[in-house]
């Protein structure tokens, strides 16, 4: 799920039964709207509807996409007269609302305002040093990383804990065993409320994995969209695919700290473990992956092995 400062929009469109559907984004003068930030892209995120004339309010989560914003949870409402945080059904703000009356926004929520840890993810001495940017908890430049096998063509998905919001300008993860002329593609996605990867946020660069050892990517200008790009703390999914069949420097979780993820403990899930499904290499990672109810899980050599992407994010 993204989230932005400032960001504001009206809306003289929305479908649906009396005003409940989806909402079709109008610029608001000098103000960044949706698109400015995120692109045009379907983009996961927290909105606030205000109808400023008539007092009603809706919060919820839905997707952005090419100026339209579609309510698929709406979670708080305010009808003028009844509030409402038990699965409420989206507020009518009439199909055709006067410019300016209607507002959507991006703003900070009740549950977002918790400790947030400082510290972690922040370089202390260089950017040589990549250990300090450590995905999940896990990459602390250990050297005895088992190597995981990755299949060609799959598209594989490790959960990522960012402990506090910062600029992503690069991605490290080392590769234990190369094939001429194999290359990875990696993305990053937010996380859906099923616990599944969402939205894509960025494509980074394709990579060779011709030769073993630590590849980085910090090309962020070429990036998909440009970076550096700005992260909220929370949890996010690495996406990537590969195009031949490499084997990537990570840990056996049953000889390693485990690590929950936002996929719970079901099926095994949850312990850093690395979800897949079939792909295709030359199409990358999708917009949206879909992901069955009981995806797959990387197990190589009887013990489920997950490979380690640092991410370098900086204040």
């Amino acid at each position: 799920m993204r989230a932005a400062n400032y960001v504001e929009e009206t809306t003289t469109s929305i479908a649906g039964t009396s005003g409940d559907g989806a909402i079709t984004l109008t610029a608001i003068s000098n103000v960044p709207r949706f698109s400015t930030v995120f692109g045009t892209q379907a983009t996961q995120v927290r909105y606030i509807i205000e109808d400023t004339v008539n007092k009603k309010f809706e919060m919820g989560i839905g997707v952005v996409s090419a100026n339209v914003l579609t309510r698929t949870t709406p979670q708080i409402t305010w009808t003028g007269a009844v509030y409402s945080d038990n699965a409420p059904s989206a507020i009518q703000f009439g199909s055709s609302p006067t410019a300016g009356d209607i507002r959507i926004r991006m703003s900070a929520t009740a549950e977002s305002q918790g400790i947030v840890m400082g510290g972690i993810n922040r370089s202390i001495l260089s950017d040589a040093n990549w250990s300090e940017y450590s995905p999940s908890g896990h990459w602390a430049g250990d050297t005895s990383l088992s190597n995981a096998t990755m299949v060609a063509g799959r598209e594989y998905y490790v959960a990522y804990k960012l402990e506090c919001a910062g600029r992503l300008q690069g991605i490290r993860f080392s590769v234990g065993t190369a094939q001429a002329s194999s290359n990875i593609k990696m993305a990053l996605l937010s996380v859906a409320k099923t616990g599944f990867p969402g939205q894509k946020i960025v494509d980074f660069n394709t990579v060779a994995t011709t030769s073993t050892g630590i590849k980085t990517d910090s090309t962020t200008g070429t990036w998909t969209p440009a970076g550096p790009i700005w992260l909220p703390a929370g949890w996010y999914y690495i996406g990537f695919i590969c195009s031949h069949a490499i084997a990537l420097g990570g840990k056996d979780i049953g000889n390693s700290i485990k690590m929950q993820t936002p996929l719970g403990l079901r099926d095994g899930y949850g312990v850093g473990s690395t979800c897949y499904a079939t792909g295709s290499y030359a199409s990358g990672i999708p917009a949206a992956p879909t992901l069955a109810s009981s995806p797959g899980i990387e197990s190589t050599g009887g013990a489920n092995n997950f490979p380690f992407f640092g991410l370098k994010v900086s204040p």
